[in-house]
């Protein structure tokens, strides 16, 4: 790990680390000074007024209705990816240039290009500052410190990326009052859908005006007959990226000028099999190895995936999973005495079932678990039958997460070798059953020592400063999400809500849905959004003076070797 902060920074730092009490971050000089100046700002002030202007409202409710129903499965992402960069250069006032990402997922300087053997669509547009103009400016091979404000563009359904003639799902609206759907005909059937032009431009039409209309929360969507929207992705996390995407517009509109680079991100592969793909491509993350190099020098990350008003996410549950298939000989049938993929995989699941974790005999110690999430057989295809098992194992920290694994993993190839010697053979034998990886997914698993660093500094500030989610604590509780990997490579992250839903049910799954919410504090969360980013960046005031960056400008990282 190289880092170089500031020794004043240091120093305050080094304090605040054995000031702090266990879930209240404490704020140095510098960044509590830094928010009043950015927020006193000019340039900021009329930002934050567009932001929560109606205007803008209206910009995020209908860029959110326009992005979500084209449909971006985890690592297919391509056609939202494409519209995204579409609209920043001929609507947002990006030069191509200023859009760091590719077609065909290739990425620049970054320390990894694929995962899992394919390519990452992640869309990011910089915003450049002024830091690499001075004379003492400190890179990393050749790489000036960055921020990154970031959201994920892959949405869970549909699992399968439709033809190209048909790319776009429904947005269908249905009174909140009535019972949600059950099936997909019963969606399909509803008679009212959000109308788009030939060019994706929602049409404000009388079925558009139904859909337009804000309230606090579900019960009030209720007294007042709203109506609920249909689409998957539309809360997970469509309504977060759109907000993000908005920071860097309205930045661009309004010439805020960061010390460091700012990089704002749709990033890939968050749900599903999607391996956190579009992170471990910023942040060069080799899940071989477990370790990243953080080739692009990135200083701070800013996560917006958290669908709750008002939530914010500061430690990260890790998790592995295996998916392994078990392939019968060719030509076998039931009665045969040869090794069969059912047994192989039972075998596997008896054996994995025994085994423990300290939480299971303690329910004081650290919560590791672990399922069985899939199990079946297909076939005979080729004249072979296969099963596939499917093991998830979680941790809020590595060290047990590692420890199950290494009890787990070796099940597999144990109940294959079982299978086989009960009938006198070993794997690679003609008649003995196989075993393949199909896949492994590693989130890893990180839990803060303290809650000093600048993203939580910053998150704790920038609250206050445009008053909206003030807490009294931080919430401590782990999930799951993008900010796994820049965490684990030691990167200050923190993953806050942004876009405001009044109400929203059906994650992950084709009824997903949600009700437009408080339109203002949503502008104010995405101005803090962008407080947040500018004091680890840092920020050119108009009047010339300059708020300094609250991070050193060499970013952390686990190892220094680079995963092409």
């Amino acid at each position: 790990m190289n880092t170089f902060v500031p020794t004043a920074l240091a120093a305050a730092l080094c304090s605040a680390v054995f000031a702090a009490s266990a879930a209240v971050p404490v704020i140095t000089d510098g960044v509590s000074r830094g928010a009043a100046l950015i927020h006193a700002d000019p340039a900021m002030q009329a930002l934050l007024a567009e932001a929560t202007s109606e205007e803008a409202q209206k910009w995020r409710f209908n860029t959110l209705l326009e992005l979500a129903r084209i449909a971006s499965p985890s690592r297919f992402e391509m056609r939202r990816q494409a519209e995204i960069t579409r609209r920043l250069v001929e609507e947002w006032g990006f030069a191509p240039e200023d859009v760091l990402t590719r077609p065909d997922g290739f990425l620049k300087g970054a320390g990894v290009q694929t995962v899992d053997g394919k390519p990452v669509y992640n869309v990011c547009v910089r915003i450049p500052g002024t830091y690499g103009a001075r004379p003492d400016a400190v890179s990393y091979k050749g790489q000036l410190p960055k921020v990154v404000l970031e959201g994920h563009i892959d949405t869970v359904n549909p699992a399968v990326l439709p033809p190209a003639e048909t790319p776009y799902e429904a947005v269908k609206l249905q009174k909140v009052n009535e019972p949600i759907v059950k099936t997909r005909d019963e969606l399909k059937a509803l008679p009212l859908e959000v109308h788009f032009d030939k060019n994706g431009k929602v049409i404000e039409d009388e079925i558009w005006q139904k859909a337009y209309k804000r309230y606090q929360n579900i019960e009030d969507a209720r007294k007042k007959d709203g109506y609920r929207i249909y689409v998957p992705g539309y809360n997970d996390a469509m309504i977060n990226t759109v907000a993000v995407m908005q920071v860097a517009k309205l930045m661009k509109k309004h010439n805020i000028r960061p010390v460091y680079d700012i990089w704002v991100c749709g990033t890939t592969g968050e749900e599903g099999k999607g391996n956190l793909c579009g992170m471990k491509q910023l942040y060069g993350y080799n899940q071989d190895v477990g370790k990243g190099n953080n080739a692009l020098n990135i200083v701070a990350n800013f996560g917006a995936d958290s669908t709750k008003p008002g939530s914010a996410i500061v430690n990260y549950l890790g998790s592995y999973r295996f998916e392994i298939k078990y392939v019968e000989p060719e030509g076998w049938k039931p009665g045969d005495k040869r090794p069969s993929a059912a047994m192989a995989m039972s075998r596997a699941v008896a054996a994995i079932s025994g085994l423990k974790t300290p939480w299971d005999a303690d329910k004081s110690a650290e919560r590791t678990t672990y399922t069985v999430g899939v199990a079946k057989c297909e076939g005979p295809k080729e004249r072979s039958t296969a099963c596939t098992l499917m093991v998830d194992m979680r941790s809020p920290t590595q060290g047990p997460l590692s420890a199950i694994r290494a009890r787990i993993e070796p099940e597999f190839k144990k109940a294959m070798d079982a299978e086989n010697a009960r009938y006198g053979l070993k794997a690679g034998d003609k008649n003995a059953v196989s075993m393949e990886l199909v896949w492994f997914g590693d989130r890893p698993a990180y839990q803060r020592p303290h809650y000093n660093d600048i993203a939580m500094q910053a998150l704790w500030q920038a609250s206050k400063t445009a008053g909206i989610d003030v807490i009294d604590k931080v919430p401590e509780r782990a999930a799951s999400l993008n900010d796994n990997v820049p965490a684990a490579v030691g990167v200050p992250t923190v993953n806050t809500n942004v876009g405001t839903n009044a109400g929203g049910g059906g994650g992950h799954t084709w009824y997903e849905w949600g009700i437009p919410g408080n339109g203002v504090d949503e502008g104010k969360r995405v101005y803090r959004f962008l407080i947040m980013g500018l004091l680890a960046s840092g920020y050119n005031l108009a009047d010339g003076s300059v708020v300094e960056p609250n991070v050193g400008p060499m970013g952390n990282r686990t190892t220094e070797e680079m995963f092409k």
